[in-house]
């Protein structure tokens, strides 16, 4: 019996001894990850010089549509590793597990090309080129934008405007081709602090290459502001729709 019972009493000792081992490499791989510091920032590029008001104009007007302020709260932001193309590319090893900043964050970048600062992160060495992150609603009651996802304001050839979503939906932004960089994304080492800039594009959607035709926008009940927005108080629902797909497909990240 006794035999018996230090067998069992050894056996059991060995298998906490190996579990420890395990344990114990295991947060060793993990801990020995280098790591870089990832500042990332935000922009609205707005150019009001030029704007026009009607799609099939081509003369450029000292009026048309320009921008005043541009509002956005985000959440959950990932870092994306750029996919393996050959054996050269860090492993996509379940321990490269793609970063999330939680949020949200509300971010005012009515001052036009001045970047803000979002939040800055620890991510493993890697090469990343996507980052994604949700439009959130606000739900903080001191906000302006509370109940809003975005929001734009603004006048259309004198009269002003606001255009606005509460749309809750991903958003995947990649790196901009760039001439000057020679690999399409952040290269994140643990020897320097990278920054990248996402760039919400909002020359493109409302300055004299557009393809809006914002002749269209009519303050539909009177009130002295043409609203954009998906409640269709002024007639205009269709319009917000093609303004945020466009702010979708319109914003790129940059590195500094």
């Amino acid at each position: 019996m006794k035999t018996k019972k230090f067998m069992k009493t050894t056996l059991l000792l060995l298998f906490i001894f190996f579990i420890s081992v395990s344990c114990s490499n295991g947060n060793s791989i993990v801990s020995a990850i280098a790591k870089g510091n990832v500042a990332l920032k935000a922009t609205a590029t707005i150019n009001n010089t030029g704007a026009k008001i009607g799609a099939a104009s081509k003369t450029n007007t000292t009026t048309g549509t320009t921008i005043s302020s541009f509002k956005i709260n985000i959440k959950n932001i990932e870092f994306h590793k750029k996919e393996n193309e050959d054996s050269n590319t860090v492993s996509s090893d379940s321990i490269y597990e793609d970063t999330k900043l939680m949020g949200p964050f509300e971010l005012d970048l009515a001052s036009g090309n001045t970047s803000i600062d979002v939040a800055t992160v620890d991510i493993p060495d890697n090469v990343y080129d996507k980052v994604k992150f949700e439009l959130h609603k606000s739900k903080d009651t001191t906000s302006t934008i509370f109940g809003k996802s975005i929001e734009i304001k603004g006048d259309i050839n004198g009269n002003p405007f606001v255009f606005w979503t509460d749309a809750e939906e991903e958003m995947a932004v990649k790196f901009n081709i760039s001439s000057n960089t020679p690999v399409r994304g952040i290269v994140v080492t643990g020897t320097q602090t990278n920054t990248t800039t996402i760039n919400f594009n909002l020359t493109t959607i409302f300055g004299p290459t557009s393809t809006i035709d914002f002749s269209t926008a009519v303050d539909g009940n009177g009130d002295g502001v043409i609203e954009i927005s998906p409640d269709n108080v002024d007639g205009n629902a269709d319009l917000a729709k093609t303004i945020k797909d466009m702010l979708e497909q319109e914003t790129d990240l940059e590195n500094d």
